[in-house]
């Protein structure tokens, strides 16, 4: 049976160097985070590539989100959004982009002073409110027929498929599919996936493959509850004044609960498959 997917027994040095074929490839480097997907940097004499090849029939449909999404909001901010290629092998989708240069945010956020902290608050706070400010129709915005583009729906098939029913007790779906979807949402804006310059601006947002429709509060939670205590205050007293509105708190707290126990049950069922130790 020929499968969807893509395996760590793979030749991926012939499949990148195919979707490359008119560069000089220096070296491929494996990345050993990527737990949806297989990642590759790949060093040209172009500058250097990054391939994503999804671990499973699951992820085959983020990669399409994620370049279909990343599509439709390229230059609605004021943020760089990489720009992703969908490329084929055998009828298995993957993606690849050209690096953007910087380091991202986790590497550095607990080495910075309370003026950075500060200057990425403001423009976290400024990606995000722009984000959910993008005018929008279902009909245009995902083309290729893919998964549930609700954030509640994509969440409930992403524990339902991969995490232990013990590892999700905390889960009730009925309760968090009621809240409103009224917006964009990046849906696992976290500080792996926010880029930084050298003066410590955000250089780049990645990783839409969670993205789609939902409200403010799952991505003002989701970056607070995964940055140090001392991002919090600055990102919503920025987000509030942007908007003009007092965001609800005990709906926040409630939000930040819930992406801290769905990242330890991912965390649980990674560890079971070998990728996290």
């Amino acid at each position: 049976m020929t499968k969807n997917y893509f395996s760590l027994d793979e030749d991926f040095e012939t499949i990148i160097k195919n979707a490359l074929p008119d560069k000089k490839i220096n070296f491929i480097k494996s990345v050993t985070t990527g737990w949806t997907n297989i990642v590759f940097e790949v060093c040209t004499n172009d500058g250097n590539y990054f391939f994503r090849f999804p671990r499973d029939d699951f992820w085959i449909r983020t990669i399409v989100k994620d370049y279909e999404f990343s599509k439709f909001i390229y230059g609605k901010t004021d943020f760089n959004t990489v720009q992703l290629k969908l490329l084929y092998d055998n009828n298995r989708p993957f993606s690849m982009h050209k690096k953007i240069e910087g380091t991202v945010l986790a590497s550095k956020m607990n080495a910075l002073t309370s003026e950075e902290i500060n200057t990425i608050s403001k423009d976290i706070a400024k990606f995000m409110f722009q984000l959910h400010q993008i005018p929008f129709s279902t009909d245009e915005v995902f083309t290729i027929n893919n998964i549930g583009l609700k954030l509640t729906d994509f969440l409930d098939e992403l524990l339902n498929v991969h995490v232990d029913p013990k590892d999700k007790v905390f889960w009730k779906y009925d309760e968090f599919s009621k809240k409103e979807h009224n917006c964009f949402v990046h849906g696992d804006l976290n500080s792996s996936n926010i880029i930084l310059d050298e003066n410590n601006h955000i250089s780049a947002v990645i990783d839409f493959g969670f993205g789609g429709f939902g409200n403010k509060y799952f991505d003002i939670a989701r970056i607070i509850g995964r940055c140090p205590e001392s991002f919090k205050n600055e990102i919503i007293q920025s987000y509030e004044n942007l908007s003009g509105e007092n965001l609800n708190y005990p709906v926040l707290d409630d939000e930040i609960d819930i992406w801290t126990n769905i990242d330890n049950a991912y965390i649980n069922y990674m560890r079971g498959i070998g990728i996290y130790e």
